[in-house]
């Protein structure tokens, strides 16, 4: 018996090296370069976007390995990762977003620690908490560090002339000003229940020293959300800009998928965003309004009289600490990590830097128009990544049901605080 554990010992010690080594060297799980195949699970369009083909390219051309890219639909590809990592289907290499948003995925058990890796040191200031789960570094941000706000097409304000509203109040104003001219305020196209974004309302509530300790107890079970008065008065808002029309007559069945058209066209004035979506998705040249068109202002949601931005939620790029392919998925990470190819990667992208060394992207004209706005005002990302048990499909359509009328504002934070509460404890067991 003695004997078997001790060649197990030196077994898993001799592939540790092995692996330790072919990974120092740049070298597939075979020892030689070349030949390894990784499968990749993730969002389908997450890991369609440009500057992620990019670096996959570049890497399977110097190094003749591959990576099968096995995207998931972003409506239902929670549900399907989870069943998959539960029943142990579990990738070489696995593309999520951070924090708390892990948990479910043991990431203890499931995926590499990073946390001493050299490249860690060059990831924005900003941006590294996002990577970090229980104090360790479980995977390389790889993304755009957008930031989001409410987009107006500027043609549109310069004829009715409105400016950029400062307060709640006058934020409400200008939309009924805009009702009033025949234009609708917003496009809000909720039947995509993720798109309600209703983080940006929750984002200034937990934004500060005092959030900070509303969020430990929120996330400690000792408080809910019905113990926030601004959650009240989020709720307050959707209902009331609902029910005046700022969304329109359909928002309850309005797509994402046709946001080109509709803003292109010039039907509905703003639409809440993120700035990167306007040179990655946005068709300037099929409309009458460009992506120039389009500036950018605060949120206003019912919760901060000011309004908010949010900053970058970034998704990450992790490996699966089991995989007999691990050394080429370290190796294709540790490329991805390397100042010459995230630049080559994102090489005139719209989106502010990830990596300290960052410099040939370009930040989008609409950020660069306010900059001094955002900092002034702030431009943090706090909900989704810090809530446990905060869900952007699931709570989306439980306000869905409220701002259509079929339950009311108390109902609401119900069961808002009861789907929450349910992932909450669900982490513990």
């Amino acid at each position: 018996m003695k004997k078997s554990m001790c060649m197990v010992f030196f077994t898993a010690l001799f592939v540790f090296s092995f692996v330790s080594h072919a990974y120092a060297k740049g070298q597939g799980a075979s020892g030689k370069p070349g030949g390894v195949t990784l499968s990749l699970y993730g969002n389908a369009d997450d890991a369609a976007k440009p500057y992620m083909q990019r670096v996959f390219k570049a890497w399977e051309e110097k190094t003749g390995n591959r990576i099968d890219i096995q995207g998931l639909d972003g409506s239902n590809a929670e549900a399907v990762l989870l069943t998959k990592f539960t029943t142990g289907d579990i990738p070489d290499l696995f593309m999520h977003f951070g924090n708390y948003h892990l948990l479910n995925f043991k990431v203890e058990d499931n995926f590499y620690d990073f946390s001493g890796a050299s490249w860690v040191g060059d990831i924005e200031d900003a941006v590294l908490p996002q990577a970090r789960v229980n104090g360790k570094v479980y995977g390389l941000p790889f993304w755009e560090a957008s930031v989001s706000g409410l987009f107006y097409n500027k043609r549109i304000f310069e004829r009715l002339r409105l400016s950029i509203p400062k307060t709640q109040a006058e934020f409400e104003t200008l939309c009924d000003r805009l009702l009033a001219s025949g234009v609708q305020p917003i496009y809000y196209p909720t039947a995509d229940s993720w798109s309600l974004l209703y983080q940006y309302a929750l984002d200034p509530v937990f934004d500060s020293s005092e959030g900070e300790r509303l969020l430990a107890r929120l996330n400690n079970n000792e408080i809910r959300y019905a113990d926030i008065p601004q959650i009240t008065s989020m709720l307050q808002y959707f209902r009331r800009a609902a029910q005046k029309g700022y969304f329109g007559k359909t928002f309850m069945s309005d797509r994402w998928d046709y946001m080109n058209e509709v803003l292109g066209e010039g039907e509905a004035a703003m639409v809440y965003c993120w700035d990167t979506w306007f040179d990655t998705d946005y068709d300037s040249t099929s409309y009458t309004y460009t992506k120039d068109d389009f500036g950018l202002m605060p949120v206003f949601m019912g919760t901060s009289d000011n309004g908010t931005f949010e900053g970058p939620n970034v998704s990450l790029m992790m490996a699966n600490r089991n995989s007999p392919r691990l050394a080429a998925a370290l190796d294709l990470i540790d490329f991805m990590s390397k100042p010459e190819n995230y630049n080559m990667a994102f090489n005139g992208v719209a989106t502010n830097p990830v990596f300290k060394g960052q410099n040939t992207n370009s930040p989008s004209a609409q950020y660069r128009e306010i900059k001094d706005l955002v900092d002034r005002v702030g431009h943090a990302s706090v909900a989704q990544p810090k809530i446990i048990g905060y869900s952007q499909v699931q709570g989306g359509k439980i306000i869905q049901d409220m701002m259509s009328g079929n339950i009311n504002i108390e109902e609401c934070i119900r069961q808002l605080d009861e789907d929450r509460i349910n992932t909450l404890r669900s982490f513990a067991q």
